[in-house]
């Protein structure tokens, strides 16, 4: 019955919106690709009654809802897989005698996921997604096993290259599914509820970590993984049917030269280079050392090489400018970069507050971590249904420009007899701030690109997103590490600062009376308040990415597509 109505109304507003063209009589068959909903949007993007937009390619009903618990236990298993290497480090030094391997066991990961990010971006507009996304989990899952039974710190480290790999290929999978399983119209809703999950899950992983070392052994860390992989990637292989990719049809000849492998080979060597010089330079080099500069310029050297390779390429490139060069695209990916930077830097520096300057347990210091959880997990779908009813992204981008630069200018106040109740209360704040705008250039990208350019826009602003917390951890790092001696040497003058650089803070309180302790926590406070100047910055700068962002409606871009869609059925 409604399916008659749909059609009968479909009729008479062909017939109306052209009087003098005839247009094709024929009725479409219920279920048939002409088959709509129909939807109008008014001028302030608000929904009204039915226009159209074909919905019928999209899955439903127990397809739909296993394809999305598929997704989310992939994006857990990423949040968890990225994250929980930090819990198990102890336990790998310990494991390998290996301490000087330590930096590689997180750092591996993320050169490899930032390097083949594009490659990855470009490889879902030219094969299926369907197999292209198993692939890339089953590559995750590979690097799992090789980390799980690993019987050497260079076995793991290869490990944690393979696992980023998958990741590349997964991130960006993950969202390029959601624009073949989703109505334009109901993304911003799925994508703020698929960050939050993703955020619950990287946060909980020094719980569920500890845990499982604690239970069991550092290797369940890795192989939790490896079964909730293979439920993931089943899932997916029974469920998920997509139409065939415009490129897909392609020689593999001409698919691999489209890959633009020459760029990927380029960029790899440049992120090796930078996060080189960003790890050694203030800790095992000066910043002035010829060492830590020339790995900078062979870095900027290398990464021009790639633009300009990605520049000759044009279509060809696995980054083409032509995308690059997009408004929404570059102010997203700058967006979510402060943002990103910004609240890890503060889950960072606020753990040496709670731990070293306070005298908090670790246990404890990671329930203090709840509120920003909570705050991103709450604030994230909220933003995305607000998206959803009003039809536009941008002003959800807003409010961690507000909340965020209010929430960390108000750490910067802390000393050490502030109210813990009040800290949490900022860093919840903090948190749903972030959470409310994050997903916002995802949404964008969705918004902005046709359906089979979605996997490279998404990519851009991922890399700009990973890049946050690899840039300015290392900045932040080095700032700290440059003021911690002279607030000390100022608040405890009758302390030797040199002789405190090799003790941790637990031995620091042991060794030092209550006098000269206290002037030593403060200068560690001193140092961290300084620190967190840098995250401000970077939350007040977001606002950039807000004001650049295109003003575009989802339900206005679903509106065109759908009419473009029922133009081409007409004139066939």
């Amino acid at each position: 019955m409604s399916g008659m109505v749909i059609e009968q109304a479909t009729t008479e507003v062909r017939c109306a919106s052209d009087t003098t063209t005839e247009m094709p009589a024929a009725t479409p068959e219920p279920g048939s690709d002409a088959h709509r909903e129909q939807f109008e949007i008014d001028d302030g993007g608000t929904l009204a009654t039915n226009v159209a937009e074909n919905e019928v390619n999209y899955p439903k009903g127990v397809k739909l809802a296993a394809i999305s618990s598929a997704l989310i236990i992939v994006l857990m298993v990423l949040g968890l897989d990225i994250s929980i290497v930090a819990v198990t480090i102890p336990a790998l030094s310990d494991q390998f005698q290996s301490i000087q391997d330590i930096a590689w066991y997180s750092t591996a990961l993320q050169l490899v996921m930032c390097s083949f990010m594009f490659l990855w971006g470009k490889a879902y507009t030219l094969f299926s997604v369907k197999w292209l996304f198993m692939t890339s989990l089953a590559t995750f899952e590979a690097g799992n096993v090789l980390c799980t039974f690993a019987q050497s710190s260079r076995m793991f480290i290869a490990g944690r290259a393979i696992c980023g790999f998958g990741c590349a290929g997964l991130s960006g999978g993950v969202f390029t599914i959601f624009t073949h399983t989703f109505p334009l119209r109901q993304r911003a809703l799925v994508t703020g509820l698929a960050g939050a999950i993703e955020t619950l899950a990287c946060i909980a992983s020094p719980v569920v970590g500890g845990a499982l070392i604690t239970g069991w052994t550092w290797r369940a860390c890795f192989g939790i993984n490896i079964p909730l992989g293979l439920i993931g990637c089943g899932v997916i292989y029974v469920c998920l049917h997509l139409d065939p990719n415009p490129d897909e049809n392609l020689s593999l000849k001409e698919k691999i030269k489209r890959l633009d492998l020459l760029g990927t080979a380029i960029l790899a060597p440049a992120m090796l280079c930078l996060l080189l010089a960003l790890q050694w330079g203030g800790t095992l080099y000066r910043w002035d050392d010829t060492r830590v500069i020339a790995l900078f310029v062979l870095s900027g050297v290398l990464l021009s090489g790639f633009l300009l390779t990605e520049w000759r390429l044009g279509e060809k490139a696995s980054l083409p400018f032509r995308i690059l060069r997009n408004r929404s695209l570059l102010a997203g990916a700058f967006f979510d970069h402060c943002c990103n930077a910004t609240v890890t830097v503060i889950e960072y520096y606020m753990s040496i507050y709670f731990q070293g300057v306070r005298g908090y347990s670790a246990a404890k210091t990671g329930v203090f971590a709840l509120p920003v959880v909570v705050g991103v997990c709450i604030a994230s779908p909220l933003a995305g249904g607000f998206t959803t009813w009003i039809g536009y992204y941008f002003p959800t981008m807003y409010v961690p420009a507000v909340l965020a630069s209010v929430a960390v200018g108000i750490l910067t106040t802390i000393d050490i007899d502030t109210s813990i109740a009040q800290v949490l209360c900022v860093l919840a704040l903090l948190g749903f701030g972030i959470g409310a705008g994050i997903q916002a250039p995802q949404v964008a990208a969705q918004t902005v690109l046709k359906q089979s350019e979605v996997s490279i826009g998404i990519s851009i602003v991922q890399f700009g997103a990973q890049m946050g917390p690899v840039l300015f951890l290392a900045g932040g790092a080095a700032l700290f590490t440059n003021r911690l001696q002279d607030e000390i040497e100022k608040h405890s003058p009758t302390t030797n600062a040199t002789s405190l650089e090799n003790m941790g803070l637990t031995d620091i309180r042991n060794a030092l009376g209550p006098v000269a302790l206290k002037g030593v926590l403060t200068g560690y406070n001193e140092a961290l308040v300084q620190t967190l100047y840098l995250p401000l910055a970077l939350a007040c700068v977001s606002i950039i990415g807000c004001v650049l962002i295109e003003r575009k409606s989802v339900k206005k871009e679903a509106q065109n597509d759908s009419q473009s869609q029922e133009q081409n059925l007409d004139t066939a």
